[in-house]
């Protein structure tokens, strides 16, 4: 009996790390995918944060950014489909006006039903928020979703409105 309960708290706490190392590896997926985007816009590459958001999404979300792409191309005649609304909400820059590059600061957290929001600074008054939805696997994760501020999923905006 006294084995059991010295073994019982032992177990409790080796499930904890577990959920804090899944949070942990979710902001370091979504903080290494902005990362890279601004390293790319700043190099004058991937102005539109997609190549980024593709390498660490998982095979449906890289669907969606392909099918948004076809789209976005063929609004090259200033004519906007439907289908730009679901490519504004898959960018992960969440300003028209200014590139990611430009951010002063970007912060992570994970929230309450277990998605990733970044918080990205561009000026003291301006401040845009998107949210990332994430599958682990192991000791990695990839994007599911990315969702707007108003809580629009871009995967099945795309999926809807591009195809």
């Amino acid at each position: 009996m006294k084995k059991l309960i010295y073994v019982l708290p032992l177990m409790i706490i080796s499930m904890m790390p577990a959920f804090a190392d899944t949070n942990t590896l979710k902001i370091k997926t979504v903080k290494n995918m902005y990362n890279t985007a601004v390293k790319a816009s700043s190099n004058g590459q991937d102005f539109d944060t997609l190549d980024s958001l593709f390498k660490y999404s998982d095979r449906d979300l890289q669907n969606a950014v392909a099918l948004s792409r076809i789209s976005r191309m063929s609004d090259d005649n200033m004519e906007l489909t439907e289908c730009h609304s679901a490519y504004e909400t898959l960018i992960i820059n969440p300003s028209n006006g200014f590139a990611i590059d430009e951010a002063q600061n970007i912060s992570y957290k994970v929230l309450s039903n277990g998605r990733v929001r970044a918080s990205v600074k561009y000026t003291s008054e301006y401040t845009g928020i998107k949210d990332f939805s994430l599958k682990c696997n192991g000791s990695s994760c990839k994007i599911t979703d990315v969702l707007n501020s108003e809580g629009d999923s871009g995967r099945q905006g795309a999926e809807k409105l591009c195809r």
